[in-house]
């Protein structure tokens, strides 16, 4: 119940960030909500009008505040994927899935950072052997081929699969941040 409570105030308090226009991370910011929010709104557009039908039938004042609640909860669902997203520092890149799961990924052991679409038909989280795959509306599309094990939750991945709206300027953004890095150490 606590984790549940929880989840929905993350919702409510990302949807009053995506209002305000605001993002949680620093530096290069990735999305991965884009295909996904074409769906959140249709849903919504459902929602409001259910309300209205059943207000007209159910003269409840109860079953009002129920289909706002959900509505809203819908609306924090689509929020908390905008105003989460992946993003890049200089030193780690943070791979997320809302504000439920976060990986971070330190870039010097990033062996390499390329396209590879991929359709997924599992969980949201897959850990399969060593990789890990961060499924966002069914598909993953970037994959990270690190130079050594990393420790996420089930276990130790070598190889992570994840999804952006725009995969191609988020590899060249990663593979910028490598070369940046092992020119610094130079």
């Amino acid at each position: 119940m606590k984790k549940l409570l929880v989840m929905q105030w993350h919702g409510f308090t990302a949807l009053w960030l995506w209002i305000r226009g605001r993002r949680q991370g620093s530096g290069t910011l990735i999305g991965y909500a884009r295909d996904q929010l074409p769906m959140i709104f249709v849903l919504t557009g459902i929602f409001a009008v259910e309300t209205v039908v059943v207000g007209m039938l159910i003269p409840s004042w109860w079953i009002h505040i129920l289909d706002v609640i959900a509505l809203l909860q819908v609306l924090g669902i689509g929020a908390l994927m905008v105003t989460w997203p992946h993003y890049l520092t200089e030193e780690t890149l943070v791979l997320r899935e809302g504000s439920t799961y976060e990986v971070r990924v330190p870039l010097g052991i990033i062996s390499s950072a390329r396209v590879h679409r991929k359709d997924h038909s599992g969980k949201t989280i897959e850990l399969d052997d060593d990789m890990l795959s961060i499924v966002i509306g069914n598909q993953t599309d970037i994959v990270l081929v690190l130079s050594e094990p990393i420790a996420v939750p089930g276990g130790e991945v070598t190889t992570i699969r994840f999804r952006a709206d725009e995969p191609r300027d988020a590899v060249k953004s990663i593979n910028d941040a490598l070369s940046k890095l092992t020119a610094d150490v130079q």
